[in-house]
Parts: structure tokens; C-alpha cells; sequence
């Protein structure tokens, strides 16, 4: 699934494609895709003002309303029309076209009239100015909860994913087992500033490209080069050598050194 870099590398392209474009026509060839069904009324005739992110939510705000995208496990928005897995079409005046592809259909378009309608459930967000270390290391302190599945969780923190969490855990010496209200203050510390950087690096290198993600005309991220732990199971650690182990944890895979990343409770 994308996360924050990928959506984020997303809507930077948009903002150069899209914005003050006029809607003329939508096409759905997958009808769950576009919500709600009076979506294709609303949104015709209306301009592009400014692309912006959520979270993982692509928000197109238009002269009157918003359009939220989230593009789920498969999702991809593109200019140049796919060959196969179109769900949405959306025509501008222009002549050009915007194409919603998705593999696996699980991603959606959603028409509302303020954002927060969809995104008023969500937690602070990472890179925010207003996101600081002292307010982590509170928001930590009020958690019993296992450290890898609470940066997952959207409320507690907007945007972060699978990939990343793994990197930041790593980069701040937590094992993901680790019980949230549990961490010292200079680990949470090394967490925050973990994650803000690791999420700044992959938008800078426009995201990981692990599986399938892509973006614009079908180019790839090239933030798996620096991945330390992430999809290298049984691979010798790049800081002791100790092999990386991955575990099910929240249902997910997750990687860790058991050597860098002592476990936290009290």
C-alpha cells in the first residue's frame, strides 16, 4: 500500500498536471470506484484549485467541494491511459485525462463537501511543525499498546505505513514489541526524529518502490536502496551483522534486528 512518501510524491505531480483543470466528463468503468453515485453531478463542470495530502488521502479541492483519493494496496493516478485495470476516467476541457488504475479495485474517488468529512478521524501528522517531539513522547506515555501496531494505527499517527515503521523502529534501536508507555524519553526522541527524517529522505527519493507502486508516467521510487531492515529477512544486519528476523505482528509482516532493537517494558 502506498504510504505518506508515495502519496505525497503523488500529489507533487498532480500539482503540476492537473491544477486549474475544468472536469468535463468522468467515465467509471468500475462503479464502486467513484462515491457517492451522485459524485459524477457534483463534480462535472468544476475547476482544480489545489492538490493537497492526508495522511494516505490524495485531497483535489475543487471551486466548490473536494475529491479524496486513496489509492488502497493498487491504486495509481495517471495521465497516459493504461492498457488494462482502468476504474475511473476523469476528462478535463483541456483534452487531457486523468486515469484511476487499479489492480486489485480496492481504491476509491470520493466526492464530499469538506475533506474533513473523510479525514476528520486522523492523528497528527508526522512531518508537521506542530508534530514535536515532547507532544510524541506524551502521546507514547498514554499507550499500553505494542509499538509497531500504534504507528500503524491512523489515529494515533496519520500516514505512517508498514515500510517505514520498520526503517524508524530500526533507526531508533526499538524493538517492535516494545510496549508504547514504556519507551524512554531519549528513545522516543530518537523515534521522532527517526521518522521525520526516513519519511523526508523517501519523499525526496519519490518514494519505495517495493511491489508496484508508480507514479506520474509510470515512474518508480528509489527509496529501497536505503531500506535497513525492511524486506531483508535472514540478511546480516548493516550494523552488527546479527540476521534480520520478521515476525507477524498486527497482522503484519515486521522486520527488526534482535541485537539493535532491545524490547521496552515496565
Amino acid at each position: 500500500m502506498p504510504e505518506l512518501p508515495e502519496v505525497e510524491t503523488v500529489v507533487q505531480g498532480l500539482q503540476n498536471t492537473i491544477v486549474g483543470e475544468t472536469i468535463v466528463d468522468i467515465e467509471v468503468p468500475w462503479e464502486k470506484a467513484l462515491q457517492p453515485d451522485s459524485a459524477y453531478d457534483s463534480l462535472v463542470g468544476k475547476t482544480i484549485q489545489e492538490v493537497s495530502r492526508r495522511a494516505k488521502f490524495i485531497i483535489i479541492s475543487l471551486d466548490k467541494g473536494v475529491l479524496v483519493v486513496h489509492l488502497r494496496m493498487t491504486g495509481k493516478l495517471t495521465p497516459i491511459a493504461p492498457e488494462k485495470h482502468v476504474t475511473v476516467i476523469v476528462h478535463f476541457r483541456s483534452g487531457r485525462s486523468l486515469y484511476f488504475q487499479d489492480m486489485r479495485k480496492f481504491g476509491r474517488m470520493v466526492y464530499a463537501e469538506e475533506a474533513v468529512e473523510l479525514t476528520g478521524h486522523l492523528g497528527p501528522e508526522p512531518l508537521s511543525p506542530n508534530f514535536t517531539p515532547p507532544m510524541f513522547f506524551n502521546m507514547l506515555q498514554s499507550k499500553k499498546r505494542r509499538i509497531k501496531p500504534l504507528l500503524l494505527d491512523q489515529s494515533f499517527l496519520a500516514g505512517m505505513g508498514n515500510i517505514y515503521a520498520d526503517e524508524a523502529l530500526f533507526q531508533a534501536g526499538i524493538h517492535p514489541e516494545s510496549i508504547a508507555s514504556s519507551i524512554p524519553p531519549k528513545r522516543a526522541q530518537l523515534l521522532h526524529a527517526a521518522i521525520q527524517s526516513i519519511l523526508s529522505a523517501s519523499i525526496i527519493a519519490q518514494g519505495t518502490t517495493v511491489f508496484n507502486f508508480s507514479h506520474g508516467d509510470n515512474q518508480s521510487g528509489t527509496y529501497q536502496a536505503a531500506l535497513q531492515v525492511y524486506g531483508r529477512k535472514s540478511e546480516e544486519c548493516l550494523v552488527c551483522s546479527t540476521p534480520i528476523e520478521k515476525i507477524k505482528l498486527g497482522q503484519r509482516g515486521t522486520h527488526f534486528c534482535p541485537r539493535c532493537q532491545p524490547k521496552f517494558f515496565k
